[in-house]
């Protein structure tokens, strides 16, 4: 494995683009030049990656995984192992085999990026982002024809533009706006309850509703885009009224999802290229062609004021930020398994609910559960009851009950004679125990799908 592959320092774009709007208009007798040929490239291209970016999105699509290991003599090293990623931009970038980079010896290269960023000595770990950036590589040099008395650099010129890549270590992390809101929104609307017996909200009170939780975003219009972006995406939680009824859900989520594509996404969006290119003042255009794979804390050794080291010992590697594309195929294999599993049909994957609300219960006490679909149970003061609702018109509802106390019992019990795994009810006898229970109405019982050993 060859090492210190890691680029030094930042990609950047070092000319303008031709406009992938236009493409060349062919006609008899029409003097082609090498503007027409690189027009045409970038049409047809700039489609491509248009419809990619804007239709899938962005992040890692297969491979990349990020790890640390230690030489002895060394020290640390960050690996990148082979795959593919598609940039903010709507590039396929290809890391064709592993990459990798001695941590110490970059420390000791950017001494002076690092020393305005830290204390000294330093009271926490330094953060580094380890970066994936499209580019591409001039190659296959030909002969060119032009003027006499040439100097022999200009005797030559590449004939191919080859797909190639960039890995960096940086101190900030490169603008994901747009993945980050994605999270927050739907975040957001996991929040709002999903009832069976409850009326649901007026439909446009729960757009009023989010469009009241992004309101600093907009506040601004297309025209005059923010020039200091609010620190968060959808502000508080929703309010308690916010409750749609399980008929709804298809035409409320609908709703939503319109208010995103139409008024939100516009606005969390940071495009340089394409159609309608936006952004905020102060993002950076060459974040458009890179994506975060991952972040390191890098515990810092100050060797002399301005120069520092780091220890021979693993260092934690943090991929949550990281943006991924999970393919069609694996999330069509999941949503089946989870109707499976809500069928009652022994699998092991839970039905993916649009929201969960979670009740907490303390015993002693017994109560009917209606509209919860989580309940944490704690019985450290005495028993508690639990009955389920009748299955007439809950087919397919799930319930999850997890006990988190020694002490008493927690005791799951069928309504009107109907059974729990056959029996009138289980009981989970021990701290940290789960189940979930899945409702077949045709049987009238309910089903064990999952449950902790």
């Amino acid at each position: 494995m060859s090492c210190s592959c890691f680029s030094s320092h930042t990609n950047s774009m070092t000319m303008a683009d031709p406009n992938p709007a236009k493409h060349v208009n062919f006609n008899v007798g029409m003097v082609l030049g090498v503007d027409d040929f690189t027009q045409e490239f970038a049409y047809l291209s700039g489609r491509d990656q248009w419809l990619a970016r804007d239709l899938i999105g962005y992040g890692t699509v297969r491979g990349l995984n990020v790890r640390i290991e230690v030489d002895a003599i060394k020290g640390p090293r960050v690996v990148v192992e082979a795959g593919v990623a598609l940039s903010p931009r709507g590039q396929l970038i290809c890391v064709s085999a592993a990459q990798c980079a001695y941590l110490k010896d970059w420390v000791a290269d950017h001494s002076q990026e690092i020393t305005p960023q830290v204390s000294s000595p330093p009271n926490s770990d330094l953060q580094l982002y380890v970066v994936l950036c499209y580019r591409n590589c001039p190659t296959d040099d030909v002969p060119i024809a032009g003027e006499p008395c040439r100097s022999e650099d200009k005797l030559m010129a590449p004939s191919r533009l080859s797909d190639d890549f960039s890995l960096e270590l940086r101190l900030e992390r490169p603008n994901q706006r747009e993945e980050d809101a994605v999270r927050d929104f739907v975040a957001w609307l996991k929040q709002v309850p999903i009832s069976t017996n409850e009326a649901s909200i007026d439909l446009e009170k729960f757009l009023r509703a989010i469009r009241d939780a992004a309101a600093p975003w907009l506040t601004s219009p297309l025209s005059s885009p923010l020039t200091s972006p609010p620190g968060d995406f959808m502000f508080g939680v929703p309010p308690d009224e916010l409750i749609i009824n399980a008929a709804d859900a298809s035409d409320y989520f609908r709703a939503a999802f319109r208010v995103w594509v139409t008024e939100l996404r516009p606005k969390w969006i940071a495009r340089w290229h394409g159609c309608a290119a936006t952004h905020i003042e102060g993002d950076a255009a060459g974040d458009e062609d890179c994506v975060l794979l991952a972040q390191l804390d890098v515990p810092l050794l100050p060797l002399s004021p301005g120069t520092w080291d780091i220890p021979n010992e693993e260092i934690p590697v943090n991929q949550n930020e990281r943006p991924y594309l999970v393919h069609l195929r694996l999330l069509q294999e999941w949503v089946l398994s989870g109707v499976a599993a809500a069928a009652g049909g022994g699998g092991k994957l839970p039905l993916l609910l649009p929201s969960s609300t979670i009740t907490n219960v303390q015993g002693p006490t017994s109560i009917g559960l209606t509209n919860e679909q989580i309940i944490i149970a704690d019985s450290t003061a005495g028993v508690v009851r639990l009955a389920l609702p009748p299955t007439a018109g809950q087919d397919g509802r799930i319930f999850i009950i997890k006990r988190i106390s020694t002490g008493s019992q927690v005791q799951i019990g069928g309504s009107s004679g109907e059974l729990v795994e056959g029996q009138a009810s289980i009981i989970l006898t021990a701290q940290n125990r789960f189940v979930q229970l899945v409702a077949n109405e045709k049987l009238k019982a309910w089903h064990v799908i999952a449950q902790s050993a």
